[in-house]
C-alpha cells in the first residue's frame, strides 16, 4: 500500500518540480504548456499551479498571444546578483586595503540579507586592541551602521514590510528600537549620505557606513568601518567621512552607476 505523502513532502516535491520547469524552460523557451506537462513529472493540476505562481512572481513569462511560456526577468536579477556579490568584493578590495591603512583600523564589505546584515570581506589590521572580526557574521540592519545604510534607501513599502517582520531588541542603552526615532534616524542618514553606529550593538564600538550602488543606482552593499569608540570620535569621523564617501562613489561608477544619469 503507497503510503501518502505529508505536508513537508509535498512542499519539497513541488520545489524539486518548479526547479525542473525553470530549468526545462532553460532549454526549451518559448515552449506551450502541453510541451512542459509531456516533459515534466506531476499531475496536470499541479503543473498548472506552479507555473501560475511562477509567472506572477516573474520566474516565467507567459507569452499570452503564442500560448507559450520562457523564463522571466526574475532568473536574470539572481543570476546578475550572484555576479555582483564576486565583482563587488573584486573591485571593492582594494579600496579596503587603502582605507584600512588610511585609518589604521578595520573596514568591512558588507550587504543585507533577510533584514540581516552579512559581512563579506574585509581589511583587518593589526593593532593590539581591535573590533573583533565580523566577517560572516549577521547583525540586525537597525543596529549596524551598514544595516542603517539599506534601511535608509529603501521605499516606504519596504521599510513597512521591514517594520511588520523585524522583532526589535535592546542590544545597549543606544540601541534605537522605536518605529518613529528609527525612521527619523534614516532619514538624516539619507540625507548626509553615510551612517554611524554610536555603540548600538556593541558597547565601546563605534562605526562609519557609506552606501555601494549597483548600475540602477540601488544600495547593494556598504563599505564600513569598525573601531574602539575612544579611537573613533565623531571629530574623527567628520575627518575622515569624506575619504570613505569618495571610495564608495569609485566603486558604485565601476558597476555601472552614474548619479547624473539616475537622477533623471
Amino acid at each position: 500500500m503507497q503510503r501518502k505523502r505529508n505536508k513537508g513532502q509535498y512542499v519539497v516535491h513541488n520545489v524539486e518540480t518548479a526547479f525542473k520547469i525553470l530549468f526545462f524552460l532553460a532549454e526549451n523557451p518559448n515552449s506551450p504548456l502541453e510541451h512542459i506537462k509531456q516533459n515534466i513529472k506531476g499531475t496536470s493540476q499541479q503543473i498548472d499551479k506552479i507555473l501560475e505562481v511562477l509567472v506572477e512572481r516573474g520566474y516565467i513569462y507567459f507569452n499570452k498571444k503564442k500560448k507559450t511560456f520562457s523564463l522571466g526577468i526574475k532568473n536574470f536579477e539572481i543570476g546578475h546578483s550572484y555576479l555582483s556579490h564576486i565583482e563587488i568584493r573584486k573591485i571593492s578590495r582594494p579600496y579596503l586595503h587603502k582605507l584600512g591603512d588610511f585609518i589604521n583600523e578595520n573596514v568591512y564589505l558588507a550587504t543585507m540579507s533577510n533584514w540581516e546584515v552579512v559581512y563579506i570581506d574585509a581589511y583587518e589590521i593589526d593593532r593590539t586592541v581591535v573590533v573583533k572580526s565580523r566577517v560572516g557574521k549577521l547583525l540586525p540592519a537597525y543596529a549596524s551602521a551598514s544595516g542603517k545604510i539599506h534601511l535608509a534607501y529603501l521605499s516606504d513599502d519596504e521599510l513597512e514590510e521591514f517594520f511588520k517582520e523585524v522583532e526589535f531588541r535592546k542590544f545597549t542603552p543606544k540601541t534605537i528600537t522605536d518605529k518613529d526615532e528609527l525612521l527619523q534616524h534614516l532619514k538624516k542618514v539619507k540625507e548626509q549620505g553615510y551612517a554611524i553606529d554610536d555603540e548600538e550593538w556593541e558597547k565601546e564600538v563605534r562605526c562609519l557606513s557609506v552606501p555601494i550602488r549597483n548600475y540602477s543606482g540601488k544600495v547593494i552593499a556598504a563599505i564600513t568601518l569598525s573601531a574602539p569608540a575612544y579611537r573613533l570620535p565623531f571629530e574623527k569621523i567628520n575627518e575622515i567621512k569624506d575619504e570613505f564617501l569618495q571610495a564608495s562613489s569609485e566603486i558604485s561608477e565601476k558597476l555601472g552607476y552614474y548619479q547624473e544619469a539616475n537622477a533623471r
